[in-house]
């Protein structure tokens, strides 16, 4: 697995405990993966570059870090990291840091055969690279997507499987159109057909106890996972794991009413993690507890 790999590769390149990192399957055997890269202890000398490879890495800061030499195939210079910037490194070339310095950031790896694989997907010709105009560009959505993916790199929420998919994707694209000097691609303008939508609608309420991810529904519309994602937004106004996400709570609120059943038992039948990741989605979108939800329905 991607997040395997790159974390050996960065503990090993930074002398640092290998760091929490999760991968994302989009299509096929294409992944991107994110890292937690954080270190409080200042060491002597520079980071061992990692080896060559066809992939880029944006290093998103979560706080600023003043690295005294940053090195690119041996040309160097010193770089303060703020965060709402992200820092494109091309790992086909060599790159070093000082590790004389305090850091917290997330760390996205992006392989170029993903990249390949998103533009084919939407039809776009061969992505050759990507390129910043400076070491350091303002960067707003990547620093958000960060935030968002900081609590499930560190294990303290479970996301859906659509979720991830879906931030993948949102990264992909933003990448492409920003980084890449292509022209933006067109938006979709229209959304699902009736019969895409049907099967989708069918797909998931067969598949609420499991985890329907984007990738298998836009199979069983026959189309693309990029394609899909933003078509099923057009036609329902929410992202695919957000509608997944109300169709469950709507399924626990019927077990609710019409059984007797654990709160425990209810959130692992409507696809759930436990009854904690339950009561947290439950709560937004109903102002109140499962529990609360269950008295005053069912007057007990």
């Amino acid at each position: 697995m991607l997040a395997d790999r790159v974390s050996q590769a960065v503990g090993k390149g930074f002398n640092i405990p290998p760091p929490p990192s999760v991968s994302i399957r989009v299509f096929g055997s294409s992944e991107i993966a994110f890292s937690h890269f954080k270190s409080v202890e200042l060491q002597q000398g520079l980071s061992v570059p990692s080896p060559r490879d066809e992939a880029f890495v944006f290093n998103v800061p979560l706080a600023s870090a003043r690295y005294s030499v940053v090195s690119i195939d041996g040309l160097r210079q010193s770089v303060v990291q703020d965060p709402g910037k992200a820092y494109l490194f091309d790992l086909t070339s060599k790159n070093e840091v000082s590790l004389d310095t305090a850091y917290d950031s997330i760390r996205i790896h992006l392989p170029q055969s993903t990249i390949d694989g998103m533009a084919f997907e939407k039809g776009l010709p061969r992505v050759g690279g990507l390129w910043s105009r400076q070491l350091g560009q303002e960067d707003r959505t990547l620093y958000l997507i960060a935030q968002m993916v900081l609590p499930t790199i560190l294990g303290s929420v479970q996301l859906t499987t659509a979720f991830m998919e879906y931030v993948a994707l949102a990264v992909h694209d933003h990448v492409i159109n920003t980084y890449s000097g292509m022209q933006k691609a067109e938006r979709v303008s229209g959304g699902l057909t009736p019969w895409q939508a049907r099967r989708t609608f069918d797909f998931i309420e067969a598949n609420l106890s499991n985890d329907p991810s984007i990738a298998v529904l836009s199979q069983e519309c026959g189309i693309s996972a990029s394609y899909f994602a933003r078509a099923f937004r057009t036609t329902l106004g929410m992202a695919p794991h957000q509608w997944i996400t109300r169709r469950r709570v709507e399924r626990a609120k019927s077990l609710m009413a019409e059984s007797k059943e654990s709160l425990a038992d209810i959130s692992a039948a409507c696809g759930f993690v436990d009854q904690s990741h339950f009561g947290r989605h439950f709560l937004k979108l109903e102002g109140t507890s499962p529990a609360q939800w269950r008295r005053r329905r069912v007057g007990g």
